[in-house]
């Protein structure tokens, strides 16, 4: 069943990113913004505390969204966690509460990981964000890509709030 759950799933990230292909960016401040990250992503409740103080906005400004395995120990930050577990056998999401989150527009996604299997490149493509900031891997995904080091945190937020004052999303 596995096998049909992740072809299905990979199904889904082909229409994903044939939809985000065609998607144009809305030059507008940033206030509200989805944050994507997995155990190797380094995101501590400190470098979320840098991140919100270099962006300029408030706790309640991110959404966070995390990505684990069911054997990962990672002391999750607020928000929704999710595994391949949600879901079902025909690739179907079971979560109310993830699918709530996914529903939801947002101006900024921040996807601080790897997207290292289709579970996380589901979820990154199926977040609904006006602009999407990743690390540098595939153009199709993101409006910006940062070549930084994978858990950089404090550098990812530096060098993307200079390109982002630029286009006046912050």
């Amino acid at each position: 069943m596995l096998h049909l759950k992740e072809n299905t799933i990979r199904r889904k990230v082909d229409k994903l990113k044939t939809r985000l292909s065609k998607k144009q960016i809305i030059v507008k401040p940033a206030r509200k913004i989805a944050v994507l990250n997995n155990p190797q992503s380094n995101l501590t409740f400190d470098n979320l505390k840098f991140l919100q103080k270099t962006y300029g906005l408030s706790s309640s400004q991110f959404n966070i969204f995390t990505f684990k395995e069911k054997n990962d120990h990672y002391n999750e930050l607020r928000g929704i966690v999710a595994s391949k577990d949600v879901f079902n056998a025909f690739g179907k999401l079971k979560s109310p509460e993830i699918i709530e989150f996914l529903d939801k527009k947002y101006d900024l996604l921040l996807d601080f990981t790897n997207l290292s299997n289709i579970y996380e490149q589901y979820f990154s493509l199926s977040i609904q964000a006006n602009c999407r900031i990743g690390y540098y891997h595939d153009e199709q995904l993101y409006d910006l890509m940062l070549n930084i080091s994978l858990g950089d945190i404090k550098n990812y937020a530096l060098e993307s709030v200079k390109y982002l004052r630029v286009l006046g999303i912050l």
